[in-house]
C-alpha cells in the first residue's frame, strides 16, 4: 500500500467517503436511530483505520482504545432505549472519534489540555478547507501521463456529463410523470419523489467525510508541542490568598450556620414546618452552581498563580484543599436534599442524572486537589477528567437508568404504597420488563393509570392497530423495543379495555 501513487491514495479517500455517504443514506434516510447508528460508527472507524494504512500513518494503541470505547457507546444506542442515555451515547461516541481525528495531527491524548477537549466540539469546522483541497485533488487528472491527453478529456467529460445528467434527469422525472415512466422503463428502476433529498443528503455526508479524512491524512503529522513553561507572572500569592481565604470563610460560615438545615432531615422538617418539596427544592440548584463556580475559581487560580520551582506554595495548597473539602460538603448537602425528595416523590431521570453529576463533580474536585498537591502536569489532570467522563458514561450504560428508576419506584411502592404509575408508563422500553407487572396490580387506580400512560405512549394504539403503530424497519430496530413488544403482545386487550377509560379521562379534563 505504501507504493500506491499519491493521486491513487486520494482517489481511494474519495471512494471511501462516497461509500460512507451512500451507506448513510441507506441506513438513516427516513429512519429513526437504532441499529443503523450502531452499524455505521464501526464502519467509519474501520474505513478510517484502512485509510491510515494506505496513507502510511502510524496507528498507536491509544487510537484503538478510544475507538473501541466509541464503538461500545454506539452499540448501546441499539441496546438501550432511554432517550437521554441515547443522546449521551451518540454525543460520547462521536466526540471520541473526533478525539482520534485530532490525534492524527500529531498530538498524543496524554498531552491534551482541557481546552483541547473543548476544541473537539468545533473540530468539524476545520474540515471545510481540507474538503476543497482534497476534492480538487480527487477530480484533478494532472497525474495522468501527458501521452494520454485524450484519456484526460474522456475522464473529465464523463464525470461532468454524469453529474449533469443525474441532476437534470432527477429534476425532470420529479416534474413530469411521463418522463419518469420513460426513465423507469430504460433503466428498470423506480425514481422516488424524494430521490433529490437522498442525493443531497448523500452528497453532504460524502463531502463531510472527504473533509474529515482530508484533515487527517493530507497534512503530515506534527511532533507534539512541549507543555508550555510556567508563567513567570500571574496571580500573586497575596491576592490569591485573599480570594481563597475570603471564599473559605464564607463557605465555612454558611455550613456552620445552616448545618441543621442542610442535614437535619425529617426532624428538622417537622420542627420548621417544611414539606419535603420545600426542603429539597430550596437552594438545591444554587448549591450545585456554587460547586461548579468553585471548581472554576480553583482551576483558574491554579493556572494563574506564581509557582516556585514548578510547585505551588503550601499556603495555596492548604486553602484550595480546604475549599475543595467544603465544596464536597455542600454537594453532599445537595445530595441529601435530592435523596429526601426522591423518597417523598420517587425517582425520575432528571433526579438520577443530577445525583450522578454531583458524584462526578466531587471526584473531579478531588482530582484537582491531588493535582495541586502533587504539582502534576495540567495535561495529566485533563486526561484524568477525560477518563472520568468515559467511565461515568460507561457506568450509566451498565446501570440502565430507566430500568433502575423503575425498580427503585416499585421498591418504594412496596414499602409506602405510593407510586406515580403514569410517569412510569412514560419511561422507555428499558423499564417495561419491570413495570409490566403493574397491568395486573390489584389497585385499580394504579393499574388503569399505568395502562392509560402506555396507551398514549404507544401513539394511541389499540388492539387492532397497535402492531402497525409500533412496527419499525430493521435500520431503526432496538433491542429494548423488541423485548417490549414481546411483553406487550399478549396484553393487547388491556389497551382496548383502557381506551374508553382514556377517552373518558380526556373528556373529563376538557370539561
Amino acid at each position: 500500500m505504501d507504493k500506491l501513487h499519491e493521486h491513487s491514495k486520494v482517489l481511494l479517500l474519495g471512494i471511501a467517503s462516497l461509500i460512507l455517504g451512500i451507506v448513510f443514506v441507506l441506513l438513516f434516510y427516513g429512519q429513526d436511530l437504532g441499529l443503523n447508528y450502531s452499524l455505521f460508527l464501526p464502519l467509519i472507524a474501520m474505513i478510517g483505520l484502512l485509510l491510515a494504512r494506505v496513507f502510511s500513518r502510524p496507528l498507536l494503541r491509544e487510537y484503538y482504545a478510544i475507538i473501541l470505547a466509541g464503538i461500545f457507546f454506539s452499540s448501546m444506542v441499539f441496546v438501550r432505549a432511554s432517550e437521554m442515555l441515547t443522546f449521551f451515547n451518540i454525543l460520547g461516541s462521536l466526540l471520541l472519534l473526533l478525539v482520534v481525528v485530532m490525534m492524527f495531527t500529531g498530538k498524543r491524548i496524554r498531552s491534551f489540555a482541557l481546552s483541547d477537549y473543548l476544541k473537539v466540539f468545533f473540530l468539524p469546522l476545520r474540515f471545510i478547507r481540507p474538503f476543497f483541497e482534497t476534492f480538487s485533488a480527487i477530480v484533478s487528472i494532472k497525474k495522468v501521463p501527458d501521452g494520454n491527453a485524450r484519456t484526460k478529456e474522456i475522464v473529465r467529460g464523463s464525470i461532468m456529463a454524469s453529474i449533469a445528467l443525474l441532476v437534470f434527469a432527477s429534476l425532470f422525472s420529479s416534474a413530469d410523470a411521463g418522463f419518469e415512466k420513460l426513465l423507469s422503463g430504460i433503466f428498470t428502476l423506480e425514481l422516488e419523489e424524494d430521490v433529490m433529498g437522498r442525493i443531497f443528503l448523500g452528497a453532504i455526508v460524502t463531502a463531510f467525510f472527504i473533509g474529515g479524512f482530508g484533515f487527517m491524512f493530507k497534512k503530515l503529522p506534527v511532533s507534539p508541542a512541549p507543555e508550555s513553561p510556567a508563567k513567570t507572572r500571574g496571580l500573586g500569592a497575596i491576592e490569591t490568598m485573599i480570594v481563597l481565604g475570603s471564599i473559605n470563610t464564607l463557605f465555612l460560615t454558611f455550613i456552620l450556620l445552616q448545618i441543621s438545615y442542610l442535614f437535619g432531615g425529617a426532624t428538622h422538617l417537622l420542627a420548621e414546618g417544611l414539606t419535603y418539596a420545600e426542603y429539597a427544592r430550596e437552594g438545591f440548584f444554587q448549591l450545585v452552581v456554587v460547586a461548579v463556580l468553585s471548581f472554576a475559581i480553583i482551576l483558574f487560580t491554579e493556572r494563574q498563580i506564581i509557582k516556585r520551582d514548578g510547585t505551588h506554595l503550601r499556603s495555596f495548597k492548604i486553602l484550595s484543599g480546604v475549599l475543595v473539602l467544603q465544596v464536597i460538603v455542600i454537594l453532599a448537602s445537595a445530595f441529601v436534599r435530592l435523596s429526601l425528595y426522591e423518597y417523598a416523590y420517587g425517582f425520575t431521570e432528571i433526579r438520577l442524572y443530577s445525583h450522578v453529576f454531583m458524584i462526578w463533580l466531587s471526584i473531579v474536585l478531588m482530582l484537582l486537589s491531588v493535582h495541586i498537591w502533587k504539582s502534576r502536569t495540567y495535561a495529566e489532570f485533563s486526561f484524568r477528567i477525560f477518563c472520568m467522563v468515559v467511565i461515568f458514561l460507561f457506568g450509566m450504560n451498565m446501570l440502565n437508568p430507566d430500568a433502575f428508576i423503575a425498580k427503585k419506584n416499585l421498591e418504594r411502592y412496596q414499602s409506602t404504597g405510593l407510586l406515580d404509575a403514569r410517569y412510569l408508563a412514560t419511561l422507555s422500553d428499558d423499564a417495561l420488563p419491570y413495570t409490566i407487572e403493574l397491568l395486573d396490580d390489584p389497585n385499580e387506580e394504579i393499574r388503569k393509570s399505568f395502562a392509560y400512560g402506555l396507551y398514549w405512549r404507544n401513539n394511541y394504539c389499540s388492539a387492532d392497530d397497535c402492531e402497525e403503530s409500533r412496527s419499525h424497519s430493521w435500520q431503526s430496530e432496538r433491542l429494548g423495543r423488541s423485548k417490549a413488544e414481546a411483553l406487550l403482545a399478549p396484553r393487547r386487550e388491556v389497551f382496548l379495555e383502557n381506551k374508553s377509560f382514556s377517552e373518558d379521562n380526556m373528556n373529563n379534563r376538557v370539561q
